[in-house]
């Protein structure tokens, strides 16, 4: 049995060594990608063409192994986002270690730094490679100095720039790298204006560079206050209730004991959830979120604010909820089709004199809410909350309107007297 050895291209021919390429020519299976084999297209040897059927290469690769030498090539370094990872992690759990060489080179990352003359040692690297997109959210990016993306056909400049633009993130110099490596095609262009790049084409393969100008920002230390950046906070896909909002919510839940149990049901990223705990540090926050993809977004903010007494569980309500202590504060930013069942659970377990509030961008669950807060004789109150944001453009600021939503609050009553209301709830002029 001979070894696949995965060579690594680095940027082009230029950089294969000696011995890279008397391996090549001396081989009896040469795969790679198109532009790969092209290279090598005098050599006479078999070839395999890698496509998107991965699985029919490696199977072709164990069984060819046995009795020819085969050599994969890879773009930049085989294990930096490479065909090297896929066929050792395909090829590792049922054969010898040893049946794979890998033999390295310049990395794409590395070789477009080089070109700009930075330092990448502090670059954050994004993959948009295929699935690796998904759950990604650009308002990540917010607190970055310097960003380096891998892109893909469908994922390129034009998108990202799109994504920046969308996020509200004009502070980036922009920087496309054409055909590294190629010196008829090769191209690098610099942008200071992102709205400039929607429009443009660009060739394929390239690599898009953000950096900020100045020096790098210094750490920050998260000092924390009610209705935090939504940046701040680790989310996906925008579900986050959003700061403004999330800061009349709090006012309504009225946290006005530093012990109170508040359980935050549909918790998406968990930021009502983190900036009630600031104010309830002997209590107990519950965030409760049903979709499992969504929990390791909630672990990483409590950790990021180090908010000690969150506790989270994924269930959908009222699952697990009997184990839970009993709530004075509910709030309930999710629910969808199920809200009806999450606000009668809620009612039922909710302390007696407890603030319950409920955040809904539709009108069909403002309207179930409603008439269920009044069914128990939560005798609520709705307000609704419009929030534009100023916006900067190429040529001055404009406002940007975010969807409107509902806040419904309601206080539960005393069960053998409906409608009494606790003192310490009362507004000051009914005492």
């Amino acid at each position: 049995m001979y070894p696949i050895q995965i060579i690594g291209i680095g940027q082009g021919k230029k950089d294969l060594t000696q011995r890279h390429l008397e391996m090549i020519e001396t081989c009896d299976v040469l795969v790679g990608g198109k532009r790969h084999l092209e290279m090598f297209n005098q050599i006479n040897v078999e070839t395999i063409l890698i496509t998107g059927h991965l699985d029919d290469l490696i199977d072709s690769l164990k069984e060819k192994m046995n009795h020819k030498k085969i050599v994969v090539l890879a773009s930049g370094d085989p294990l930096f986002h490479g065909i090297g990872s896929t066929i050792c992690q395909r090829l590792k759990p049922k054969l010898d270690p040893e049946s794979v060489e890998i033999y390295s080179n310049i990395s794409s990352i590395s070789a477009a730094f080089a070109k700009i003359k930075e330092p990448w040692h502090d670059v954050k690297i994004i993959s948009l490679h295929g699935p690796h997109q998904d759950g990604f959210s650009f308002s990540q990016l917010a607190d970055e100095y310097k960003v380096a993306f891998l892109t893909d056909k469908n994922s390129n400049p034009n998108f990202i720039a799109k994504q920046l633009l969308k996020s509200g993130l004009y502070d980036f110099r922009f920087c496309v790298l054409e055909n590294l490596g190629n010196e008829d095609t090769e191209r690098i262009t610099w942008f200071e204006n992102i709205d400039l790049i929607c429009d443009q084409s660009f060739s394929h393969p390239n690599i898009v560079i953000l950096m900020k100008s100045g020096k790098p920002p210094k750490k920050r230390s998260n000092e924390t206050h009610i209705g935090m950046k939504d940046t701040l906070f680790k989310h996906s896909k925008g579900l986050i209730t959003k700061s403004e909002i999330r800061s009349i919510s709090l006012s309504k839940l009225k946290l006005i004991h530093k012990d109170h149990v508040l359980w935050d049901i549909g918790s998406g990223s968990g930021s009502v959830g983190i900036e009630a705990s600031f104010l309830i540090p002997w209590g107990h926050v519950y965030a409760i979120e049903k979709n499992a993809d969504r929990i390791s977004d909630i672990i990483y903010n409590i950790k990021n604010f180090n908010c000690s007494n969150v506790k989270v569980l994924n269930a959908v309500f009222p699952d697990g909820a009997d184990d839970l202590e009993t709530p004075d504060r509910i709030f309930i930013g999710g629910g969808g089709q199920h809200l009806k069942q999450i606000i009668e659970a809620g009612c039922l377990r909710l302390e007696k004199f407890g603030i319950i509030v409920i955040n809904t961008v539709l009108l069909q669950n403002l309207e179930t809410a409603m008439a269920l807060l009044k069914k128990h004789h939560f005798a609520p109150e709705v307000v609704q909350i419009q929030v534009s944001r100023s916006k900067q453009m190429p040529f001055g600021d404009r406002f940007e309107a975010l969807n409107p939503v509902w806040i419904i609050t309601g206080t539960k009553p005393d069960p053998k007297k409906p409608g009494q209301t606790k003192p310490d709830q009362m507004e000051p002029d009914e005492r």
